[in-house]
């Protein structure tokens, strides 16, 4: 067997851990960084490319390119799709991942519960944005990008507006959400692999801030998920079509809302806060999917 990881960057934890898993199974794992590609279309012919040489097709590809993904990357993606290679995560679901705008109309048109949000792109519809979500604060945040990077607490609707004026002269796009005062800084991170949740993992934000990501100072802890908990995990991971997705989740005085769904969610802090062998998990999953299940 044949896997590929694509990583734009080798030396990570997450792609390492992969490698070991494949190695424990006696399995060989090639990883490649989707920008050394070179991708051919002539006629019928359809080929990829990596140093001067046809690439040989691997019997699966694990796409692990999260907020680096590129559209060079995505057509990598679909090259694959084309050649019938099978993939842990199609171009499509990559791309609406990457979107949270994206992400939440497909979360939404699922059913999953999700936090009050508004997209507006003119001066004066900055008012509406704030107001359409319950009023300040607000939380504010660029379409793409992650590890908490982007994301603004807006106390008032003044500073809201001001946040909101300022990235559109800049020719940036943000979501203006309802800030949940009951999360109480903390959210839930649930790790998809297939049709099951593997391992859950708490996050709380630092003493005065509100974002739980770990690259922000978040501190993580095990989780003990509900089944309500588990079931918007796995609903949210298949209105994106994604087979390995960290879904995180947050409580509302109304309820269990999905924040937002990771395409490519890391593996150290959760495998650490765990001690679950998440890598082993995936390794299994794609070679189940390069044997054509699921």
């Amino acid at each position: 067997m044949a896997a590929l990881v694509l990583s734009r960057n080798v030396a990570i934890y997450s792609t390492r851990r992969l490698t070991e898993a494949f190695r424990a199974r006696g399995l060989s794992l090639s990883v490649l960084d989707p920008a050394s590609l070179c991708l051919k279309i002539s006629g019928n012919t359809v080929e990829l490319h990596e140093g001067g040489r046809r690439l040989p097709n691997p019997d699966v590809v694990i796409p692990r390119i999260g907020v680096l993904t590129t559209e060079h990357s995505l057509s990598v993606l679909q090259q694959f799709e084309i050649l019938r290679v099978p993939l842990t995560a199609s171009a499509d679901a990559v791309r609406i991942a990457k979107d949270k705008m994206g992400c939440l109309q497909a979360l939404a048109n699922a059913g999953v519960p999700i936090p009050e949000t508004t997209l507006a792109r003119q001066g004066p519809d900055a008012s509406w944005a704030v107001e359409a979500v319950g009023g300040p604060p607000v939380v504010l945040k660029f379409l793409t990008g992650t590890h908490g990077v982007g994301v603004f607490l807006a106390d008032t609707a003044e500073s809201a507006r001001s946040i909101l004026e300022a990235m559109w002269s800049l020719e940036k796009n943000l979501i203006v959400q309802r800030y949940i005062a009951s999360a109480a800084g903390q959210d839930l991170r649930l790790f998809v692999v297939g049709d099951r949740v593997v391992a859950a993992m708490r996050r709380t934000a630092p003493e005065g801030t509100f974002r739980s990501n770990l690259h922000s100072g978040g501190q993580p802890s095990v989780a003990d998920p509900t089944a309500e908990h588990i079931d918007l995990a796995l609903r949210s991971s298949q209105a994106l079509g994604l087979r390995i997705a960290g879904v995180d989740i947050i409580e509302s005085d109304d309820g269990p809302l999905v924040l937002e769904v990771n395409s490519s969610p890391g593996l150290e802090g959760i495998e650490d806060a765990t001690g679950i062998d998440i890598a082993g998990a995936i390794a299994d999953e794609a070679i189940l999917i390069s044997k054509g299940g699921r």
